[in-house]
């Protein structure tokens, strides 16, 4: 899914052999949820925020003291690409990583010419994101490998595709049930068969996958 250019000297003042202190910026989340998972069965990184705009993560920036930084550019919120920016400006200890559904050539260069020190798909395995993490603080060029688009979501019905969207945002079945109008009962339903279509078990793991399929935008 990527390929790496070995580091010609670090981009800051960390070993790769410190604990890496990471915060994480997604509208999502359970795709928040997924990555936490994920760096927290490397015991070289730790999550020490994580928040649902760039706004909110300024708000905490200073005192949670992030190393690293992993941000979707382009949600719903707007701030995403500004909220890289300021970082870069104020905080230029910080690594910055996009990972985005959004990782075409053009999104790719705004978002490192804002800041950010590598720009990687929500396709990306997230149990190579602890390694690809220290990478990228080590100073390694980490770039997207080309592939294939296939996805089961293709699968999935338009209201299946509705109700996966909603509990992705943290709705309850109860509140899905009622933006939706219909029961509960019809929710829990459509989750199941998500679940089966996609090849997962809860609602985290088909978060990711949704994310990675680019079904949340």
């Amino acid at each position: 899914m990527t390929s790496t250019v070995p580091p010609t000297q670090a981009t800051t003042g960390l070993r790769t052999d410190q604990l890496i202190r990471v915060a994480i910026v997604d509208e999502f989340p359970g795709h928040v949820v997924g990555i936490a998972q994920a760096i927290d069965r490397s015991p070289s990184l730790e999550v020490v925020a994580t928040a649902s705009s760039g706004a909110a993560l300024l708000q905490r920036i200073t005192e949670t003291t992030p190393d690293v930084v992993i941000i979707e550019p382009w949600m719903r919120s707007g701030d995403g690409v500004s909220c890289i920016s300021r970082i870069a400006q104020e905080h230029p200890e910080i690594t910055i990583i996009a990972l985005s559904r959004m990782w075409d050539d053009d999104h790719s260069s705004e978002s490192r010419i804002a800041g950010a020190a590598a720009h990687l798909p929500k396709e990306t395995d997230l149990e190579d994101l602890p390694a690809l993490i220290r990478q990228v603080v080590a100073g390694a060029e980490v770039r997207p490998a080309a592939q294939g688009t296939t996805s089961r979501s293709s699968l999935l019905t338009e209201r299946e595709r509705e109700v996966l969207r909603l509990a992705a945002r943290g709705q309850s079945n109860a509140d899905i049930a009622h933006t939706l109008f219909v029961t509960e009962q019809t929710v829990k339903f459509h989750l199941s068969n998500i679940y089966r279509k996609l090849g997962v078990h809860n609602r985290t793991e088909a978060s990711h996958r949704a994310a990675q399929a680019g079904m949340l935008g």
